[in-house]
């Protein structure tokens, strides 16, 4: 044999007893039950609740040199309404939040405001879930800086 060749050789045969003799040392595996292996029960329950719509919205006023007013029927009891969130888009963007008692909001103009603008509302319910009215309303100013036209109008039924 050849020196190179005999050098491997033996090298492998010293491995291969390295680990033969590291087996044989090694502590035998261990039988054991898990606890986890037995058969075990649960049961939960799942609840929903169901946030109670505003209804529709309606115009209550809007005219020359009166602010835009619009209403919607109170929450009926249990109607897991905690509070309303509304929004108008358009020619004027404004947002906020009333209590869940109000039943009405009055929307003034800006010192210059001229357009039109869709207020739709939203009944806000526990963990902010949230429902929407049944319709919007377009609500419309023309305002420079005296002179004050609100309109309001919502789709026929």
């Amino acid at each position: 044999m050849r020196p190179r060749r005999r050098r491997i050789v033996g090298a492998a045969a010293a491995l291969a007893a390295a680990g033969a003799m590291a087996l044989a040392l090694a502590p035998p595996a261990v039988v054991t039950d898990a606890a986890w292996s037995d058969r075990e029960f649960a049961s939960s329950s799942v609840s929903a609740l169901t946030v109670a719509s505003p209804g529709a919205v309606r115009c209550v006023q809007s005219g020359l040199l009166v602010p835009a007013t619009l209403g919607w029927n109170a929450a009926p009891a249990g109607g897991n309404v905690t509070g309303y969130r509304w929004t108008l888009v358009g020619s004027s963007n404004r947002s906020g939040t009333l209590a869940a008692t109000a039943t009405s909001i009055t929307l003034n103009a800006n010192a210059v405001e001229l357009g039109t603008s869709t207020f739709t509302l939203f009944a806000v319910g526990p963990g902010g879930w949230e429902r929407v009215a049944t319709n919007t309303a377009t609500v419309g100013f023309i305002s420079i800086a005296l002179g004050v036209t609100s309109s309001c109008s919502t789709p026929a039924a």
